[in-house]
Formats: structure tokens, sequence, C-alpha cells
């Protein structure tokens, strides 16, 4: 009997497999390679497009998600104002939206503050929490 004949009789060893590797880990994998790149001074001639090209994303990301916060808002809607808004003594405060443009959403203070004293403030969405309707309910 040949060594061709006895193999084909014998169990084969399960091939092996790539472990298949998730789109995330492919694109971590490129970030890191790409970081490495710019702290080993390859892409020296390239930063201030690679700059550019981040602050431009950045600021499109920003106004993604400032305009997909002023869609979740209508007027009427309790709001808090969130720890993100300067003067300080307004972060926590409680309003109702009286009016909303394209860029910001003015409030109706539960009562004045500061130097706002007609109770109206004009705030970006960002700045905004939208409070629960049942929330309000039972703490009124």
């Amino acid at each position: 009997m040949g060594k061709r004949s006895r193999r084909r009789g014998q169990p084969q060893p399960p091939a092996t497999q790539a472990t298949p590797v998730s789109p995330r880990s492919q694109q971590l994998a490129a970030g890191r390679s790409l970081l490495n790149a710019i702290a080993n001074g390859e892409l020296d001639d390239h930063l201030t497009a690679l700059a550019d090209a981040t602050d431009a994303r950045l600021h499109l990301l920003h106004t993604i998600k400032a305009a997909s916060a002023l869609a979740a808002l209508s007027v009427g809607d309790e709001v808090r104002i969130n720890d993100t808004v300067k003067p300080k003594y307004l972060r926590g405060t409680h309003g109702r939206i009286i009016d909303l443009d394209e860029d910001t959403a003015t409030l109706c203070l539960h009562r004045p503050i500061g130097r706002f004293t007609s109770g109206h403030v004009r705030c970006p969405p960002l700045a905004l929490d939208r409070l629960d309707p049942q929330t309000q309910a039972l703490a009124s």
C-alpha cells in the first residue's frame, strides 16, 4: 500500500482558518498606524493638511450633533441648562422653550437669575437637557 492510499483514510487536520478581523479593529489598527507615522515624523510635510482636515471634520460632527439636538426640541418643552454653559450660575437652571430658530433655543426661566432679569435666555441646543414630562408632573 502506497503512502497516498494510507493518507486518504486518515482524518485530515482541520485547516487553520484566519480569524476574521472586524472592520472596527481594522480601523483601530489603521488609526494606530497613522498616529505612529505622525509620531515618527513620517508625515511632517503633511501636518498642516492633517490638522485642517481634522478641524473641518470636528466642526462637521459638532454641527450635525447640534442640528440633531435642535431637531429633538419643541416649543413648550421643559429643559434644564447643562454644565457646558457660561456663566456658571445658569447651570442646572430649569425653563420652558418659547422659541426655536436655526441655531438656538430661547428659554423662559422659571425665575429670573443674574443678568437675565427678563427671565429669557438664548442657548445652543447642546447646552440643554430635555426633561421627561412624567418626571415634571411628579415634581409639581
